[in-house]
């Protein structure tokens, strides 16, 4: 597996020429590499940082129950189509929309966009993770409470379990993305597959293949085509 780079699309026009200051992602060609990149970024230590308090409050609260495991299948389900909604919706924000002015969260992705190999773009801002962090909690709250209550569970360790789920779901996706960045290759089809498809989202068109850790949401919403049926995006690289 190549890394996310491709040659003929890297210099466009000056707007497109990559500063000389840049640090390549495609450095990294160990799973140890990768590693130590991944924990020297601000992101990932404020994700693992909310699991962790985040488990804690779970196991603080008891009431162990088959209803957790319930929470993980569920949050397993979900986890393809939210992946896709905030890929679509929060980092594929339009410029000057309340989204990208409020929320703030496509700036960095933009960025992203503009040079795929910027190791200091891959992962999300500190900002964005601590944002999303949030929201993934309102979003657990939305689904899991209904289902807990209508099945007359525990709300607040259902709620919690959730919410716990989805940021660990969070953290995979910050690691499977700076993965499939770099030259290192995985092993197994799944994040081969994975990786080839994101390829296709940075370099062929951005509205598609909007899956990292999952494509089921791409499959759910009909934007898994065959390449070979999708024309080239002169705004995949800028997404303007």
């Amino acid at each position: 597996m190549s890394p996310i780079i491709d040659p003929d699309v890297l210099q466009k026009g000056p707007s497109m020429a990559r500063d000389p200051r840049v640090r390549d992602v495609t450095v990294l060609t160990t799973k140890r590499a990768v590693a130590a990149e991944f924990f020297a970024h601000g992101s990932p230590r404020i994700i693992i940082s909310s699991s962790l308090l985040l488990i804690t409050a779970r196991f603080s609260l008891g009431q162990w129950s088959p209803r957790d495991l319930m929470m993980l299948i569920l949050t397993l389900a979900l986890t393809g189509t939210v992946e896709w909604v905030i890929h679509r919706y929060l980092l594929h924000a339009p410029e000057g929309s309340f989204r990208m002015r409020q929320l703030k969260t496509g700036t960095g992705h933009r960025q992203h966009h503009l040079d795929p190999n910027d190791i200091d773009n891959v992962l999300l801002e500190a900002s964005d993770a601590f944002s999303f962090t949030v929201l993934l909690g309102v979003f657990s709250a939305a689904w899991s409470l209904p289902v807990l209550a209508l099945l007359d569970q525990p709300l607040a360790a259902g709620f919690v379990a959730a919410w716990t789920l989805s940021v660990l779901a969070l953290a995979h996706y910050e690691w499977t993305h700076l993965l499939i960045h770099t030259r290192y290759r995985p092993k197994s089809r799944l994040y081969s597959r994975l990786a080839r498809n994101h390829r296709l989202h940075h370099y062929r068109n951005e509205r598609y293949w909007l899956g990292v850790t999952s494509n089921s949401g791409d499959r759910l919403l009909r934007t898994l085509p065959d390449k070979s049926t999708v024309d080239h995006s002169e705004t995949a690289r800028s997404l303007v």
